[in-house]
């Protein structure tokens, strides 16, 4: 009995036609967290969560800021009708923020992640000492679910409004600002489904990493301005 019923899920699991890998399902769950967010859908996604798709989502995350900016940058060559190539000046220009652009990358490849598991890390320890149940990599998985298609939503927006020669001065922080506040509502359906909490401890979690950003913030830009206050008088 124990021989069949170890042998009966994956048949079972091929006749009900569930793919044999999990992130064919990714695509479901990107179109699941950004336009219908349920704890149930993070809940159900933390079962396929896996170190693997973990780092392969973040690699697309630092990917497609720069692939955007490779189109954006483009659509403003093309439409100021100046050919880098033959001017001297624009041509030392594009030199230079190509090597800017590079340093950025390299910056963000070390940053970013870096960031991401700070951000997730105090989430879960939160989260367990809320008595949350959920896994670290489910928790990390979850939270890519939404953060990768938001941004290539945002990407793909902003790269719009420069092909249709638009100001993006204004709206690129603007649709920055919208997908952030929208990222944390999902973020504590996030919480709720990996780490099976009520809203209001789920609401905890999201909060404290960005309360303890602003306070060292202040805290910095306190030491900042210290710093100069007692400095400055020095120097002149």
């Amino acid at each position: 009995m124990k021989w069949d019923s170890e042998h009966f899920q994956p048949a079972q699991a091929q006749t009900l036609g569930m793919p044999p890998h999990p992130g064919r399902r990714l695509p479901g769950f990107y179109i699941k967290a950004i336009t219908h967010p349920t704890a149930h859908t993070f809940a159900q996604a933390a079962e396929y969560a896996r170190w693997r798709l973990v780092w392969i989502q973040l690699a697309i995350l630092l990917l497609i800021p720069v692939v955007m900016g490779l189109f954006r940058s483009v659509l403003r060559d093309t439409s100021t009708g100046v050919n880098t190539h033959s001017n001297i000046i624009f041509g030392l220009l594009s030199v230079i923020t190509i090597g800017a652009t590079v340093g950025a990358f390299i910056l963000k490849v070390i940053f970013v992640p870096l960031l991401f598991f700070i951000e997730v890390g105090l989430q879960y320890l939160v989260a367990r000492l809320l008595k949350g149940n959920g896994r670290f990599v489910a928790h990390a998985f979850g939270m890519l679910l939404y953060l990768l298609p938001l941004s290539l939503i945002g990407g793909i927006i902003i790269t719009l409004f420069v092909a249709f020669h638009f100001s993006t001065l204004f709206f690129a922080p603007l649709i920055s600002l919208l997908a952030f506040c929208y990222g944390v509502v999902i973020n504590v359906f996030v919480v709720k489904g990996v780490h099976n909490l009520d809203r209001d401890k789920s609401i905890v979690v999201v909060a404290v990493p960005y309360i303890i950003g602003v306070l060292a913030l202040c805290g910095a830009l306190f030491a900042l301005a210290h710093y100069l206050s007692t400095n400055l008088p020095i120097l002149h």
